[in-house]
């Protein structure tokens, strides 16, 4: 592990990265249906999930929004393998998403299931106008929309990602993909396995 001190400073820098968006689906109207301190017992057992499998995997914890989490590996500090490490975050949520489903069903008489996006490339890492340490660019915007279009259950990947991890990970071509935002359709694959 590293040590030493690091300087969190204005500005930022560009850097190679992986981004995972990762959201409930139907979260709303199971939001709706529920007494409030279930639904902070769901979303609470959710976050711990996601969070675990994010910092076992040695990525960044950037941010929750509302029901989604996001997640930034090769930063701040360097880390091997990174692009693989982000897809096993969401290897490891997708499974450990059954056992919750069932665990909630139990308790709520409701499941829940998520859709998770992952996305690599350069983004702008660090602090523009305060000290909040964030992702920020089309790297970012890409993960967050392929997570958007994940069906519940489901981890959609960028061809870049898929380039990168060809051989290592089982993969299904989803195809061409609108997403907000982009110019060009984004050729899109779904993570059926991962080694």
């Amino acid at each position: 592990e590293k040590e030493g001190n690091f300087d969190l400073k204005l500005g930022g820098e560009k850097r190679k990265v992986a981004v995972l968006f990762v959201d409930i689906r139907g979260f709303t109207p199971l939001s709706e249906s529920l007494e409030p301190e279930q639904v902070v017992s769901i979303l609470n057992q959710y976050l711990d999930l996601t969070s675990t499998s994010i910092l076992n995997n040695y990525g960044m914890l950037d941010k929750f929004i509302g029901d989604a989490t996001m997640a930034v590996f090769n930063a701040p500090f360097d880390l091997d393998d990174y692009i693989y490490k982000a897809v096993k975050a969401a290897a490891d949520m997708r499974a450990g998403a059954g056992v919750l489903s069932r665990k909630l069903a139990e308790q709520f008489g409701r499941s829940v299931s998520f859709g998770i996006g992952v996305n690599c490339g350069v983004g702008n890492i660090g602090s523009e106008f305060r000290m909040d340490y964030t992702a920020i660019g089309d790297t970012v915007n890409t993960a967050a929309r392929l997570e958007s279009r994940a069906a519940a259950g489901e981890i959609l990947i960028s061809k870049a990602v898929h380039d990168a991890l060809e051989g290592r990970i089982t993969t299904e071509e989803v195809g061409q993909m609108e997403l907000k935002g982009k110019a060009k359709a984004v050729t899109v694959y779904r993570v059926l396995e991962i080694e």
